[in-house]
């Protein structure tokens, strides 16, 4: 007796769509055939995608042994690509488990300073994908969590860009000689804004770091040794408060600096001025001496 063909369930991808966005948020829809090297992307709204001839679509890819992929942000209306530019609303923040998976999701879930996720998937035996769905998150701001939660829990720190793709649920992984569908469970209804997560101690900690390093080495300018970027970022913002200049376009021209090399560009350029601004007004008050009454 032949083996059965396997049958995507098209009404749980449906449901896991409508579920996570609202109707008329653009998303992409990625197929892709890594035995063909092969991909297709098409972009379309929730209702487009969740539409039967497009779920019949689908289906017929994924009998072809192609793998289904959803974008976790919603995109621009005008958009024609899926980059980071391209994204228009952070909708999930996310985690994908690949190494040790199901022992690390089980770590997650008895933590007690994590909210619970929204919906875990199996991509695959012993492999996880976890959703948060959030409200209020720039795109700097949930990759840099995504980022240090990957490091604290051990999900792959390569997922966690904002324009990333995971595995649709009621399609089958083909990745491995038995086909795995790809199944979802949903464990809360709660939308999360970015204080319902932890700010981690190590990132925090690296952060000040880095800063309180930085103001000390650009003590010491006349040594002629040059300056790491940190130095120079420091110096600037003393340079610019000292001129009068806003701190919150400071901490911008910072931030937009940094944004490619920092994990959290905007917190850790929120401190190089803050911090800059402290020691400032220190030296105002040591040049001052002591009040006399």
């Amino acid at each position: 007796m032949s083996a059965l063909k396997p049958v995507p369930d098209s009404g749980m991808a449906v449901d896991y769509v409508r579920e996570n966005f609202p109707p008329g948020d653009r998303l992409a829809v990625v197929v892709l055939n890594r035995r063909a090297q092969s991909a297709t992307q098409r972009l379309g709204s929730v209702e487009q995608i969740t539409a039967s001839d497009f779920q019949t679509w689908l289906k017929e890819q994924n009998a072809r042994r192609y793998e289904i992929y959803v974008s976790m942000n919603a995109l621009r209306v005008d958009a024609h690509g899926r980059t980071k530019q391209d994204v228009a609303a952070i909708r999930h923040v996310y985690l994908d488990f690949d190494e040790r998976g199901t022992a690390a999701l089980e770590a997650l879930l008895k933590r007690n300073d994590v909210p619970r996720p929204g919906y875990v998937i199996s991509s695959s035996p012993d492999k996880w994908q976890v959703t948060w769905k959030v409200d209020g998150f720039e795109k700097a701001q949930a990759e840099a969590l995504q980022k240090n939660l990957a490091r604290d829990t051990g999900a792959d720190p390569a997922a966690t860009d904002c324009a990333r793709v995971l595995r649709l649920p009621g399609f089958y992984n083909h990745k491995y000689s038995r086909p795995h569908l790809v199944r979802v469970e949903r464990l809360a209804t709660e939308i999360y804004r970015p204080e319902h997560f932890p700010k981690l101690a190590a990132e925090e900690r690296a952060a000040r770091t880095d800063i309180e390093r930085a103001g000390a080495r650009a003590n010491r300018l006349a040594s002629g040794r040059p300056l790491s970027q940190s130095e120079r970022d420091w110096a600037y913002a003393r340079r610019a408060l000292a001129r009068g200049e806003s701190p919150a376009l400071v901490a911008a021209t910072i931030a937009s600096y940094r944004r490619f090399d920092k994990p959290d560009p905007h917190y850790y350029a929120d401190l190089t001025v803050r911090k800059a601004g402290e020691s400032l007004r220190t030296e105002g008050r040591e040049s001052k001496g002591p009040d006399r009454v």
